[in-house]
């Protein structure tokens, strides 16, 4: 623990500063012997955590901003910025901001401002008392540990002055002496200064007897981008389809995707897309266009793929079924459910798996829906049976314009 916190006042300290380069100073000029924090800054001078600008100066007295505090929240807690799926938080910290992405991943231990719908940070003023407060019992985890004694802030004469929302936060510090007051007084809305963090963070920090080894909550990370695949067949190669695990002949005709086969044994078509598995959306949607020329359909998509066997959904002359299919060399369909459905030349199929519950759509019209659809398998991707191509190439099913869209 003082090795993570003598990273956080060594950023604490000089943040803004150019140090000094080479050996720590144990002796500022600005720092005499008679100044109230001189003990705290050349002992920590001495172990080597601070150092001084390269006049030999500390400048005890210079402040430290909110947006140089997130940095610091950053540095303490090792975070590793990823600059990807970041949305701002703050009006006032775009992403042109130099510290946008460390206000935002310090958010965990951070104090902040709303009005209304809208949240501000007020980069550009100082961090203040009450805002050291937040962040070292988050970081200690304290406000998981101990339960608020808010009878600690009656004794305190500027306790009004203590911002609402962070009263519990202040009675945690003070009741584990993380932070004191004086004479009666928390000064919460005092800026923090160098020679104070000094003082406060030695105090509470290096100079404690009760050390234990505590683990830093990190904030949430990034979360990934949802799901998007599509594919209009405009590329003959198929390079988002597993070719190698499909069943069946799959081509691109007229920037279309189909089906067929010399082997009278495979009487199911499945052409599985290449996608993160491991992903594994409980909501998702998958749609494909079913186009025909001269066939009843007989093809659309499956899902739910797993060891050989897949739920299907496919329309043709008059319905539109929901099934399973166990064995692409079968032409045994194990039918779930069905809605009445007059196939027309080009037909847009959608299949939304919510949970265990699909729903099916035909031209954007909701058709029918089946709950208990466990979801045991993560293959999915284009269908066809063997009699969509019986007399290709004459009359032949087409597939275009393939969706998968995880839904929130």
């Amino acid at each position: 623990m003082k090795r993570a916190f003598a990273l956080l006042l060594s950023v604490l300290m000089f943040l803004t500063a150019i140090p000094f380069v080479g050996a720590a100073s144990t002796s500022f000029s600005d720092v005499p012997r008679s100044h109230w924090a001189y003990k705290e800054i050349t002992e920590m001078a001495a172990k080597g955590i601070i150092k001084g600008y390269d006049d030999r100066t500390f400048r005890p007295n210079n402040q430290v901003t909110r947006a140089e505090f997130a940095k610091i929240m950053i540095a303490a807690a090792d975070v590793n910025i990823q600059k990807n799926s970041v949305s701002p938080t703050f009006k006032d910290v775009p992403r042109s901001h130099w510290a946008f992405y460390y206000v935002e991943y310090a958010k965990p231990y951070l104090t902040g401002y709303k009005s209304g719908s809208t949240y501000t940070y007020k980069p550009d003023q100082s961090a203040v008392r009450e805002d050291i407060a937040v962040a070292l019992v988050r970081l200690l985890g304290y406000d998981k540990k101990y339960k608020a004694d808010l009878d600690q802030l009656k004794n305190l004469r500027d306790q009004n002055e203590i911002s609402s929302a962070l009263r519990p936060y202040i009675a945690i510090a003070l009741q584990t002496d993380l932070m004191k007051g004086y004479n009666s007084y928390f000064r919460p809305q005092d800026p923090i200064t160098r020679a104070e963090a000094a003082s406060l963070l030695y105090r509470a920090i290096l100079d404690r007897d009760d050390e234990t080894k505590v683990v830093f909550p990190n904030p949430e990370p990034p979360k990934p981008e949802p799901i998007n695949i599509s594919d209009s067949f405009s590329s003959t190669e198929l390079k988002n389809w597993d070719t190698k695990k499909a069943t069946g002949s799959w081509g691109v005709i007229s920037k279309q995707a189909t089906a067929v086969s010399d082997d009278d044994d495979v009487d199911h078509y499945f052409l599985p897309l290449s996608w993160d598995e491991s992903a594994k959306p409980e909501n998702y949607e998958l749609s494909i266009d079913v186009n025909v020329s001269g066939t009843n359909g007989l093809a659309g998509l499956f899902f739910n793929g797993k060891d050989g066997k897949a739920n299907v959904v496919f329309v043709q002359k008059d319905r539109v079924v929901l099934g399973k299919v166990s064995d692409a060399n079968k032409d045994d369909i194990d039918v779930i459910a069905s809605g009445s459905y007059k196939l027309k030349s080009s037909n847009r199929l959608k299949v939304a798996v919510k949970g265990n519950t699909v729903s099916i759509y035909v031209n954007d019209q909701y058709l029918f829906g089946q709950q208990q659809i466990k979801q045991e398998g993560t293959q999915l991707g284009l269908y066809m049976q063997e009699d969509a191509a019986e007399e290709a190439p004459r009359k032949m099913t087409y597939l275009d314009n393939f969706q998968l869209k995880e839904v929130k």
